[in-house]
């Protein structure tokens, strides 16, 4: 049986802006605006493929992005204006997966926000579908025209949830899946999603695309056991970083109330939802006694259990 690992937050609770809204798909829409990009620069992983140059926005960027909609979070979270935002969220394919829910929630953003001229980003298409022959080969996220440049953008999006583990190079930041990878998802952006030049569109026809843009965004856990943890070059300081320790580790695990957890639903990976605290059903153990992969909470403190190699997944 695979060693199984918790993956947790220890250090003091600090005041996150997304934690002021109080509805949550709100709190979930703040969340997605004031995080910043995990990479403080894209990472070439296919230098020897002829693929185009990719940008990342910087963590003023997505500040920036999120005071100037401050105002418009606020009327979300107050006034019956939270119907528009529930409305857009939910008519969406899948909405409750947490990939389409990021997507939904930068979409509503985009569109909104330009409307109410809060940002210069015009959406010319998303989810574009790419074909060879009558065969669908893949999507393109977000085409957009940047008023302000006077360019025409692709963006890929991704939200990841990923733990850490020594020399903390791309390849080892992996997921409850551990086939998955930041690098691996990087390489699939750079090689599969990112060779579009011309793009049809429904309503704008044929666009020639001037600038790309890897947007991945989510949740990293650092290892409890390190000390002086020294962030890669690539990797954005302010990143909402957690962490996690191995279930071998009684020390810190005696620390944890197994019976004070609560199984979170898979939504709360955003943010979670206090309403649920009340819904509490018994949790599901596993044959062995351990507690079955997926994500809890005790108190407002996330815990993961989950399955993983004692090596780190490669490619």
């Amino acid at each position: 049986m695979s060693e199984l690992r918790t993956l947790y937050h220890t250090t003091p609770k600090t005041y996150a802006p997304w934690e002021a809204y109080q509805r949550p798909y709100v709190r979930d829409l703040a969340y997605v605006l004031a995080c910043p990009n995990v990479l403080t620069e894209w990472l070439d992983f296919a230098p020897h493929q002829n693929t185009h140059p990719i940008s990342v926005h910087n963590a003023a960027f997505w500040q920036m992005q999120f005071e100037a909609y401050k105002q418009r979070l606020k009327e979300l979270d107050t006034t019956s204006a939270y119907q528009a935002l529930t409305r857009y969220l939910l008519k969406r394919p899948s909405p409750n997966r947490l990939g389409f829910h990021f997507e939904g929630l930068l979409s509503f953003w985009l569109e909104d926000g330009f409307a109410r001229k809060l940002h210069p980003y015009e959406t010319l298409a998303n989810n574009v579908q790419l074909y060879n022959g009558k065969q669908t080969t893949g999507e393109l996220d977000l085409i957009l025209y940047n008023h302000e440049e006077k360019l025409t953008e692709h963006w890929e999006l991704a939200i990841k949830f990923f733990m850490g583990a020594a020399p903390f190079a791309p390849i080892n930041w992996v997921g409850i899946n551990s086939n998955d990878n930041l690098q691996r998802k990087m390489i699939h952006m750079q090689t599969k999603q990112f060779c579009s030049i011309w793009v049809n569109t429904e309503k704008h026809g044929q666009v020639k695309v001037d600038k790309r843009y890897g947007v991945i965004k989510g949740r990293f856990f650092l290892p409890m056991n390190i000390a002086n943890f020294v962030y890669p070059h690539w990797l954005t300081p302010s990143f909402p970083m957690h962490k996690w320790c191995d279930k071998t580790d009684n020390e810190t695990l005696a620390k944890i109330d197994i019976s004070a957890l609560r199984a979170a639903h898979y939504i709360e990976w955003f943010s979670k939802r206090d309403f649920y605290d009340d819904r509490r059903s018994p949790l599901i153990i596993s044959e062995n006694g351990i507690l079955k992969t997926g994500l809890y909470f005790e108190g407002d403190r996330p815990i993961v259990i989950y399955p993983k190699k004692s090596d780190q997944a490669e490619d």
